[in-house]
């Protein structure tokens, strides 16, 4: 039974016949201030209820958004309780746009919480990763797109395992009208409200969740990112949350998928996986399997493309555009054939046999947008396959070279978006020479320090992906390759991509370990989990270089140019681990050492403090 709570303490208060007759906690009035600072709390009030830096910086941070942001409270409701202990759900949702990134957002706050009793009170102690234990295994979806009303319809039984004994918790876009739920063929217990569907289920066992819903998707002009709908073209990617799932990275939700969508046979239809299609009575119906384990899907049509389709021994590319598309399907091919040999030849076959490149014409400029489990998706027209300036990239290499990694957990998109990057190298190299690859690397430095990554975000907490996996993961990459050699690096990374194992950080370090001799962890962990790169201060000093580090303390091997008293420069290379280092200068090699610079062949990702 779904409470509202707000409401029913109101009446419990204002009414006190019943009031004596219902018993009301201490809890539930924790509860309830923790609702009302929610949708209209005082900075006192936030600071108050929500001790925990996540949910305390989101709510401070709405009342200083350009954007109106209406934030509306949900039901919560308490699913186990003590003396000392309870565990609540609070959802609410805050209102902005595009509903796909409302529900993103309002994740932050909805969600199971444990409050504590100390002092007399209850407060919140902690939020509970709706992943910690929980796994969801498969998906069974029978979808039917309806472009003229703009609606998805959707049915979902999904395979899963509860080992939380509190129940079990997905997201789902908060504009989703559930019309039945069963846990095992019974009608369940569950509340649904910002974004998140908790779920009455049994302990230890597996069961199967079956959900049906209709959506009705965005069709906003001003935002058709992460979904949009019209009677001509539309999307819903992932991030729109258009079906369950747990979040972008969880190593807990990688379910196997089989999907049949239907839409009228007038529209092309691209599901993110390898996929066949039949046309029966003005219905388009496509059926889709995915290879293994992955994450949350997308789903793509319009009225205007056509359908290319090429061979590769049994790799099956499809192209799905409109007859103006550039660069056209047969140059596409080309290209991505040349990606897959030069990847294939130093890394082995990809993961998966199947890949689609997608026309989002809602998106009206240009450019490789992103990629989608086995899907590539491109804007109105598509971009550059390579080019050295003004920054060297190669944007549609970049995207190829995800299929070469399907990873799970801390570190997710360090391990996909970062290797993307890295992976680019071979191209520009092949293209304009091995000189290409410092340039490109200072472009990513730059970009890194100049738009605000250093300090605020760690590799391994990028779970949305907001751009630190690219700009940092590709430098923690290339110092990766120096620490083991580029040969042996190569031939780490094959056997990592090759083993077929979950692609874990843990698994990755081992396997980099095992193939080259030379402990991985010790180096890459901290520079994972820290937020900054090394901050670096460095001085001459009574024949003596003493270097410090300012900030977290992280690993790397210095390279320092001196500058001797009869003009002439030398290298030496300085093994930094602690928060201070000071090294004796002695010999021929130092003498009369008057001048620094600190890595001066830009070999690493670091802040050099003056």
């Amino acid at each position: 039974m779904k409470v509202f709570r707000l409401a029913f303490l109101f009446l419990l208060i204002s009414n006190s016949s019943l009031f004596a007759q219902v018993p009301v906690t201490d809890l539930d009035f924790a509860i309830l201030r923790c609702e009302k600072a929610f949708e209209s709390g005082t900075e006192e009030d936030i600071k108050t209820n929500f001790p925990l830096p996540e949910q305390q910086e989101l709510l401070l941070s709405l009342d200083k958004s350009k954007t109106k942001i209406v934030r509306k409270a949900g039901p919560s409701k308490i699913l186990e309780s003590d003396k000392k202990s309870a565990l609540v759900l609070l959802t609410g949702t805050l209102l902005f746009g595009n509903s796909g990134n409302e529900t993103l957002y309002s994740g932050h706050y909805s969600g199971i919480y444990r409050f504590k009793y100390s002092g007399g009170k209850w407060t919140i102690a902690e939020k509970l990763p709706i992943d910690r234990k929980n796994l969801l295994m498969g998906h069974i979806i029978n979808a039917a797109i309806d472009p003229g009303s703009s609606s998805l319809t959707v049915s979902d039984s999904m395979k899963i395992l509860t080992q939380e004994s509190y129940g079990f918790t997905v997201v789902l876009n908060h504009k989703a009208k559930i019309t039945a739920l069963q846990v095992d063929g019974k009608d369940a217990d569950y509340v649904f409200n910002g974004g998140i569907l908790w779920v009455r289920t049994k302990t230890n066992a597996e069961q199967q969740l079956a959900l049906s819903y209709t959506l009705a998707v965005d069709k906003s002009e001003k935002d058709k990112n992460s979904g949009y709908f019209d009677d001509t073209y539309g999307h819903v990617r992932n991030q729109f949350f258009w079906h369950p799932f747990f979040s972008f990275s969880s190593p807990n939700d990688r379910a196997n998928f089989s999907v049949r969508v239907t839409i009228p046979s007038a529209y092309q239809l691209a599901t993110s996986l390898p996929q066949e299609e039949t046309v029966s009575e003005n219905q388009r119906i496509v059926k889709a399997q995915s290879a293994g384990p992955t994450f949350a899907l997308g789903l793509y049509y319009d009225k205007k493309w056509k359908t290319y389709r090429y061979k590769k021994n049994d790799y099956q590319l499809e192209v799905f555009c409109d007859a103006d598309f550039k660069p056209n399907p047969d140059i596409l091919h080309k290209n991505f054939l040349e990606a897959y040999d030069l990847l294939a030849e130093k890394f082995g076959s990809p993961r998966g046999q199947y890949l689609a490149i997608v026309q989002d014409r809602s998106n009206a400029s240009n450019g490789w947008l992103n990629r989608s489990n086995d899907m590539i998706v491109a804007a109105k027209q598509g971009s550059d396959f390579l080019r050295d300036k003004p920054s060297p990239r190669a944007p549609f290499a970049h995207e190829v070279a995800h299929a070469w990694t399907t990873p799970i957990g801390p570190a997710t998109n360090f391990l996909s978006e970062g290797w993307a990057s890295y992976a680019e190298r071979y191209f520009l190299e092949k293209q304009y020479g091995e000189a290409i690859f410092k340039d490109y690397l200072t472009s990513y430095k730059n970009i890194y320090f100049s738009e605000g990554f250093d300090t605020k975000v760690s590799l391994w907490d990028d779970v949305s992906n907001d751009g630190v996996s690219y700009y940092k993961g590709v430098w923690v990459f290339y110092m990766l390759e120096q620490l083991l050699g580029k040969e042996d690096f190569e031939i780490g990374l094959k056997a990592f991509m090759q083993s077929g194992e979950p692609m874990t950080i843990p698994f990755f370090m081992d396997k980099l370990t095992k193939t080259t001799g030379k402990k991985v962890q010790p180096f890459l962990e901290p520079w994972l989990k820290s937020k900054q790169v090394p901050h670096v201060r460095a001085v001459l000093k009574d024949n003596a270089l003493v270097i410090s580090q300012e900030g977290d303390v992280l690993p790397f091997l210095l390279e320092v140019e001196f500058t001797l008293g009869d003009g002439t420069k030398t290298l030496s290379s300085f093994p930094i681990k602690d928060k201070q280092h000071r090294f004796k200068l002695s010999g021929a090699k130092f003498a009369g050492a008057k001048a620094i610079k600190l890595d001066p062949s830009g070999k690493l990702l670091i802040k050099i403090l003056e």
